[in-house]
């Protein structure tokens, strides 16, 4: 399929409706001479067991250097990850990706990890879970410039959605999560890595059932900075931590340094928390700078636990936001 250089058709590898295909661990690899290649789903792509992967990989299907690659269909892959956790479905160096419309289910790990990959579209996917399988990500970027995720279902054990270091210019919308971890830019700066990520706009998603909502999370001690990140029309529905910024998702609080959190806005997010963290902007000393809460509106699910807003080290400002904390902008 990579070897055809047709330039009247595109190449395109086939799985039909109707039928199961039980698929070991394979790797596409490119380039191709074809500028598109053409992977349609249309059956069920099955993962072999645990047992069966024996010392291998812990990768499923990997896609690497393969330029202008479309993957459809409206078929499932399964990944069989009630048995165990690794990655299912990874594109590396995958320029110009499109993935749209299949539905993932059982991720033996991360369901779809996108890695230095540029001007991708992620539309109309469904991805499922248990919501105790842990690192059950729905859908990883890493090292990407210019991606789209749009119009699709997430509920997992984990983030909906992650957005890693060396992300930029991200756009998702249109996407509802739950059960899951909400979605996150992070972790970050883990073991004192310096990472970045910067131009990422969330809208027009929902979250419900989440332990989070959209959130900021790094490691204490790390480098870099999270910069210009919009999250907006949200909704979030008995979700334990709607808005959150950790600085110290783990390490010690006593780093001398941290990731830096600058130009982050919360606009017009609106719902209920099943605990009294409505906002949490948890910053570490060097301080969360340029941070903007407009048109929040958030109560709790218990009258007995009403809702909160707590800042630690926060510049910036806020307007009219529920609920509200006079003293959590300096």
């Amino acid at each position: 399929m990579c070897g055809s250089n047709e330039s009247t058709t595109i190449p395109t590898l086939l799985a039909p409706d109707g039928q199961t295909y039980y698929v070991t661990q394979t790797e596409f690899k490119g380039p191709c001479k074809s500028n598109n290649v053409h992977v349609q789903i249309l059956g069920t792509i099955l993962a072999p067991l645990r047992v069966d992967w024996g010392a291998c990989s812990r990768r499923w299907l990997s896609f690497t250097g393969v330029d202008g690659l479309i993957v459809d269909g409206s078929g499932v892959i399964d990944g069989q990850g009630e048995d165990w956790w690794g990655d299912a479905l990874l594109f590396e160096r995958c320029d110009g990706l499109q993935l749209s419309g299949l539905t993932h289910i059982n991720g033996p790990g991360f369901h779809i990890y996108v890695v230095h990959s540029k001007n991708i579209t992620i539309s109309n996917v469904t991805i499922t879970a248990p919501e105790n399988s842990s690192n059950t990500d729905g859908i990883d970027i890493s090292n990407s410039k210019g991606v789209t995720i749009s119009d699709s279902i997430i509920g997992t054990g984990d983030d909906c959605i992650a957005i890693k270091g060396g992300t930029q210019f991200l756009d998702i919308s249109n996407v509802q999560c739950g059960p899951g971890h909400g979605i996150s830019v992070g972790s970050l700066g883990e073991d004192g890595q310096e990472e970045y990520a910067s131009d990422i706009h969330v809208w027009n998603c929902s979250i419900n059932g989440a332990t989070g909502g959209v959130k900021i999370k790094t490691w204490a001690g790390g480098k870099g900075i999270v910069r210009g990140v919009i999250f907006e029309h949200i909704i979030v529905n008995q979700t334990n931590y709607p808005i959150h910024i950790d600085q110290h998702y783990y390490g010690s609080k006593e780093q001398p340094q941290a990731i830096k959190v600058d130009n982050v806005t919360f606009n017009d997010i609106h719902g209920s928390c099943t605990t009294e963290n409505a906002i949490v902007l948890d910053c570490a000393k060097i301080g969360c700078t340029d941070i903007k809460l407009n048109e929040i509106g958030i109560t709790s699910v218990d009258p007995n636990k009403p809702a909160s807003t707590i800042c630690n080290n926060v510049q910036g400002t806020g307007t009219n936001f529920l609920p509200g904390n006079s003293s959590c902008f300096h």
